[in-house]
């Protein structure tokens, strides 16, 4: 009979033995068999038996997990809260740790090829000599202006990086179930794709970080979390991410020769120059209806 679907083993049919029956070889023979299937097919201590299939844990936790050495090998949790992995290591997807609970170091002292997303809420530590290769592509390869994001512009021919950027002061918000409408007192100057953090919010469910959808010069539209129930009654207030060069005299031009200085030639967005700063622009320049640039007493804005 060996173990049934549920790896309970039971007996062949014959036992258990009564009292006063002889021992045939028959019988002692096909239960001495059965027992003997049984226990091939059971895990050995000694770790020569490998599993055939799935081994389910039922909830329960594997102990005492040695360190792994090999790629096929499990990993404990300790080496996931502070991995090092001396050699290579490469990972096709996405790689996504939201807290510290999981992963707060990775140290890497190979060669580390991430085709996903990393999200590492702690320390990332290269250990190495050589270089760090990250993202390259043109402008419109962007994924989305997360603040914080960093890349190499391959059309720009820069290092460039998302930094913060305040918000238009926002007029009202309403919704439409989980659709909420965003109006600003004077132009965004954003566009379809880009992530807002909104914060402050009455209801909250208004606050938070969202993927925007352009609808107008002053409005804007994003998914929330939850139905609020009722149109915000205080506004609170909203930054985004601005893609800037990194490094460098911020010149551009054939390889090694960095001759040009590249500028937009429309305004789309409020910008207020730093006191006691000056600023050059290439022109022409057009200001955006609504949008409004700054220049502070003691500072100068020069059009060439």
């Amino acid at each position: 009979m060996s173990r049934n679907g549920s790896g309970t083993y039971n007996l062949p049919v014959g036992n258990p033995v009564v009292s006063g029956t002889t021992i045939s070889s028959a019988w002692a023979n096909s239960t001495l068999t059965d027992i003997a299937t049984a226990l091939t097919g059971s895990v050995a201590a000694d770790g020569q038996t490998p599993m055939t299939g799935t081994l389910n844990m039922s909830t329960n936790r594997i102990t005492g997990v040695a360190d792994a050495t090999l790629a096929s090998d499990a990993v404990n949790l300790g080496q996931l809260v502070n991995p090092n992995f001396s050699g290579d290591v490469i990972i096709g997807g996405d790689l996504d740790v939201a807290g510290n609970t999981i992963l707060t170091t990775l140290e890497v002292a190979g060669t580390s090829e991430f085709v996903g997303n990393v999200d590492i809420a702690g320390q990332l530590k290269l250990s190495g000599t050589g270089e760090m290769l990250v993202n390259v592509g043109t402008t419109a390869q962007r994924l989305d202006n997360k603040i914080g994001g960093f890349r190499y512009n391959s059309t720009t021919k820069q290092f460039e990086g998302c930094t913060i950027v305040a918000g238009q002061t926002i007029s009202s918000i309403t919704y439409v179930t989980t659709t909420a409408t965003l109006t600003t007192a004077a132009a965004h100057g954003l566009t379809t794709g880009d992530y807002v953090t909104i914060s402050g919010t009455t209801p909250a469910a208004y606050s938070g970080q969202f993927a925007i959808t352009v609808t107008g010069t002053t409005t804007f539209t994003y998914t929330m979390l939850s139905n609020p129930a009722a149109n915000a009654t205080v506004m609170g207030s909203y930054i985004y991410g601005y893609w800037g060069a990194i490094g460098g005299n911020g010149a551009t031009g054939g390889l090694g020769n960095p001759v040009f200085y590249e500028n937009d030639q429309t305004v789309t967005a409020d910008y207020t120059i730093t006191t006691n700063k000056n600023a050059m622009s290439a022109g022409p320049i057009t200001i955006n209806t609504g949008v409004t640039v700054t220049v502070p007493t003691g500072s100068t804005w020069v059009i060439v």
